[in-house]
């Protein structure tokens, strides 16, 4: 399957940035999310409610695909990519504040924040630090 660096506004596949918008620095956003294909969507959606009933959500929104904290939660959550996946785990992330699309129309995030919407929509968890994924699993694992 072939991935561009860029692509349409809205979509969340693989979590990449706007069309016309590439991510900066050495790293590609292919690689960037290698190791978590487990945890993104077949047909990827900003509508969270066509996740609803059917999987947890985590929600990673960072100002830029370069943040610090954007990139060590994603090299956490690769570690247990697995081990959420089988817990209906989808990850959804939006690194492009100025295009200020439906996840943050809803969500209203500021900077790095970590969000955990279990699969009824309700959301359950908003960290603005990186976060555990044992503590993401406990929490998860406590859901109904």
């Amino acid at each position: 399957m072939s991935i561009t660096k860029s692509i349409q506004l809205g979509m969340f596949i693989l979590g990449l940035s706007a069309l016309g918008q590439h991510a900066t620095g050495t790293e590609s956003p292919v690689s960037a999310f290698a190791g978590l294909e487990a945890l993104l969507p077949e047909t990827p959606s900003s509508d969270l409610g066509s996740y609803a009933g059917q999987a947890t959500l985590i929600v990673i929104f960072a100002d830029t695909p370069d943040d610090a904290e954007f990139t060590a939660q994603l090299d956490i959550l690769r570690t247990h990519a697995e081990a959420l996946a089988a817990r209906n785990v989808v990850l959804l992330t939006d690194t492009t504040p100025s295009e200020n699309g439906p996840l943050r129309q809803t969500l209203r995030p500021r900077g790095f924040r970590l969000l955990l919407i279990n699969s009824e929509g309700t959301l359950t968890q908003r960290r603005g630090t990186v976060t555990d994924v044992q503590r993401l699993i406990r929490q998860i694992g406590q859901m109904p």
